[in-house]
């Protein structure tokens, strides 16, 4: 069979090409879901893959690898995406979009669509399967630090949650801390549902009580936001899920005459760089960022080159960094 056009698609969907080009661009909202399920099926089953994204990499020219992040305001996102221009090889190169959940699924079709011949997934997909099984039938790359569990044809880099959860919360204990409060997203990722699920089952076994907030985000706002109703908890320690709210919950609570750790102790996550300068210091969980980057990038590109090796999963530990913000329980 010749080079696969959006004829062909069209042809095979029983549709015009417009719509084709329309649904296969996220501008599909005017047709059925049975329309646009023709199109993704006829799509998928003849590995149809855009002008632009045809593969040229024999010929010498660049390779390009798309990145989907939930956002760049977050500053453990932000260093992922500076790591990943900091390794990147000769050759090769990146395009980046922000995009949470809904939005994550399109903006990978819309980097397909612009030329890239593999996607590094830092977002939560809505529908990872069916994303990782359309970009396999048409000969796209796929990595995800995200939903490593669920996708069992789809190379994953990662760091443990788990790990980190099961450190914080025996930190938190081996400080005496009997009630803390977990400090987490209303919208769970699946890396946040481990962290928790690790650091709630530690917490638990030792006897231990757990009080749980939610914010509407992970920001430093949301934390500061959520100060009043940590405070009310009368737990002794809090376990912010990113360092982005761990900072923002430490200013709120002294905002409310609570001294952190002197009252109340609190650990965050990431290790991003102003942890260790805030005051107090952030006690924290340390994520290897380069190492993940570095495994990510060498994944894709060797995904790329040969699209038929068996699945590629790379697990790094994480490491807990004890700082100023917790203290031994008084």
């Amino acid at each position: 069979m010749g080079k696969v056009s959006i004829r062909d698609v069209a042809s095979l969907a029983g549709v015009s090409i417009a719509t084709v080009s329309q649904v296969l661009n996220g501008k599909g909202s005017r047709f059925s879901e049975k329309t646009k399920a023709k199109v993704l099926a006829a799509r998928d089953e003849i590995g149809y893959v855009p002008n632009a994204s045809a593969r040229s990499l024999k010929q010498g020219t660049n390779m390009l690898i798309g990145v989907v992040v939930p956002s760049l305001q977050i500053q453990f996102f932000g260093n992922i995406v500076q790591k990943m221009q900091e390794y990147l090889p000769e050759n090769t190169s990146l395009s980046i979009m922000t995009a949470e959940r809904h939005a994550a699924d399109q903006a990978i079709e819309t980097l397909v669509n612009s030329g890239a011949h593999g996607i590094i997934v830092v977002s939560q997909l809505t529908e990872p399967v069916a994303i990782s099984q359309s970009l396999k039938k048409r000969g796209i790359a796929m990595v995800v630090l995200e939903n490593h569990d669920e996708l069992a044809d789809a190379d994953a880099v990662y760091a443990s949650d788990k790990v980190g959860g099961r450190l914080v919360a025996q930190h938190l204990l081996d400080l005496g801390h009997k009630h803390v409060v977990l400090l987490g997203n209303q919208l769970y990722t699946d890396n946040l549902l481990y962290r928790t699920a690790a650091f709630k089952e530690t917490m638990l076994a030792a006897g231990a009580k757990i009080s749980e907030v939610t914010t509407r985000n992970l920001t430093k706002h949301a934390g500061r936001a959520a100060a009043m109703a940590v405070s009310i908890t009368q737990a002794t320690a809090a376990f912010a899920l990113n360092d982005e709210l761990a900072v923002g919950l430490i200013s709120g609570l002294t905002a409310h005459g609570i001294r952190v750790p002197e009252d109340m102790s609190v650990v965050g996550y990431d290790d991003t760089d102003y942890a260790e300068f805030f005051t107090p210091a952030l006690t924290t969980v340390q994520q290897p960022v380069d190492l993940v980057v570095k495994a990510a990038i060498k994944t894709v590109i060797e995904r790329i080159k040969e699209p038929d090796m068996t699945r590629q999963v790379t697990a790094f530990d994480t490491k807990l960094i004890t700082r100023s913000s917790t203290a031994p329980l008084m």
